[in-house]
């Protein structure tokens, strides 16, 4: 299939069950044409099942699938001109570095210079270079699973497909590749679906992301839309570091959390309402300190823990309710960071003050 027919990517109503499990459940989306589209979601909730079904690994018990304006729903993986990157590596152990990469060019009858510099290229760009002649049983699961991504780009195809490809690196490592990734998709222009269960590494890669939960898509929005307005208990949960905590509606515009009004930016629906406050849009503030844009709690410091980058503190609140906030470290020369047993009083501005339905 030409490369021209990858412009885009839709799911329309799929479904995919196996015997009385729906592992898929209704599930349609569109993908613009050069979108790196995330799909985030916990063990379980659908997301490599939905990657499989868009690579035609494995068929919907009912659905479509198209690339552009075509159906390929029932097209195999190998008509689909897709690269693809898989958390088990899928290398053959008895080829080279080099020749497990070079392995999609010579499918495709790629000439040996041309080949030869392809191969080069990718090599670069997951920093291997001076590998090419190494075994494959000779690397680490982390080159491994470099080797993997090498593979899936170096013919530059429009469509790419990485299920959790970054998992098996270590911190440092899988930090630079992400933004080698975000590179890469920008130099190919290429389709990129991306499996992980990672929330930050989502909100750093993606245009948009897909978060799904027990083979449903619940919402799917740009990085700073999703963490800053999240469709429900389970989206606020989930991304982010959140203290979900039940309230009750006292306005379109005020909340009451235990004994204390808080003001939100808006709260149109009943029912069961949670308040999602990330720990990182929490401050520290003064006794005397009154901002006409904030909301204010009273608690005693139960826990501190250094983290590096961040001292994280659990609070209790004056009606027992425990919730976690954030001092960065630049904060430790300006004023004293609280101790054990400590009152302390903080603040979050109302626009962060969001509230979700259960």
């Amino acid at each position: 299939m030409p490369a021209s027919h990858f412009e885009s990517v839709s799911v329309r109503n799929l479904v995919k069950t196996y015997h009385t499990f729906d592992a898929l459940s209704d599930v349609s989306l569109d993908i613009a044409a050069g979108e790196f589209l995330s799909i985030l979601g916990p063990s379980g909730s659908g997301k490599t099942t939905l990657l499989q079904v868009i690579g035609g690994f494995t068929g919907p018990t009912s659905g479509k699938v198209y690339f552009g304006d075509t159906d390929v729903t029932n097209l195999p993986p190998q008509k689909r001109e897709i690269g693809v990157v898989f958390q088990n590596y899928a290398l053959f152990p008895h080829l080279t570095v080099a020749e497990n990469i070079a392995f999609p060019l010579k499918a495709r009858r790629v000439g040996r210079a041309d080949c030869e510099e392809r191969v080069a290229q990718a090599l670069r760009t997951v920093d291997m270079e001076g590998f090419g002649d190494r075994p494959i049983a000779k690397l680490s699961g982390g080159q491994k699973q470099r080797v993997a991504l090498a593979r899936a780009i170096v013919f530059e195809p429009r469509l790419i497909l990485m299920d959790e490809p970054l998992s098996a690196l270590d911190k440092n490592l899988r930090e630079a590749m992400q933004l080698e990734l975000r590179n890469l998709h920008k130099n190919l222009n290429a389709t990129i679906i991306y499996v992980t269960h990672d929330q930050r590494e989502a909100l750093t890669m993606s245009d948009r992301i897909a978060v799904m939960n027990k083979g449903k898509l619940v919402q799917i929005d740009q990085p700073k839309a999703l963490y800053r307005a999240p469709a429900d208990h389970f989206v606020a949960s989930f991304v982010g570091e959140a203290t979900l905590l039940p309230v009750t509606r006292l306005g379109d515009r005020q909340i009451g959390l235990g004994g204390a009004t808080l003001r939100t930016p808006d709260v149109t629906t009943d029912g069961k309402l949670f308040v999602a406050l990330q720990a990182d849009t929490i401050l520290l503030c003064d006794d005397a300190e009154d901002d006409a844009d904030s909301n204010y709690l009273n608690g005693t410091v139960r826990d501190l823990v250094y983290q590096g980058e961040s001292l994280k503190a659990d609070v209790v609140l004056d009606d027992g309710t425990a919730i976690a906030c954030r001092i960065a470290s630049h904060h430790y020369n300006l004023r004293s960071v609280p101790e054990l047993g400590h009152r302390i009083r903080l603040k979050m501005h109302v626009e962060d003050t969001i509230v979700v339905p259960g």
